[in-house]
């Protein structure tokens, strides 16, 4: 476990999980963390995006213990038209990157595991 578990079993996980599952169907992404910040109930400001990302860190974590793509590749960051750094941080502990990736090494990195979720059976 890489990730310390704060929502896995719990309603806000299994919908944010849902909701990602039939966006990843649907070949969709999300930019910003706006549906899970309504998941969560949260308004947007200084600890809601670590909150986002813990939720979307235990989902990615959870997919890959399953033999699945990391779900949260559909979620954008709006300025960087990638994931957020904690992405590849969790990719990295999940031995899905090396810890020495470049910027090129990440972007392609994160196209194919887009790739991956768009091409798995949810």
């Amino acid at each position: 476990m890489f990730v310390e578990h704060k929502y896995l079993g719990t309603p806000e996980y299994d919908l944010a999980c849902n909701r990602l599952k039939s966006l990843a169907q649907e070949r969709g992404s999300l930019t910003g963390y706006d549906l899970i910040f309504e998941i969560l109930k949260l308004t947007p400001g200084n600890h809601t995006a670590k909150e986002a990302g813990q939720l979307l860190g235990e989902i990615s974590e959870q997919m890959h213990l399953a033999g699945k793509p990391m779900l949260s590749a559909l979620v954008i960051n709006r300025q960087q038209g990638l994931p957020g750094s904690g992405f590849f941080e969790l990719a990295i502990h999940l031995g899905k990157l090396p810890a020495n990736a470049t910027d090129q090494d990440k972007k392609t990195f994160w196209k194919k595991e887009l790739a991956a979720v768009y091409a798995t059976q949810w």
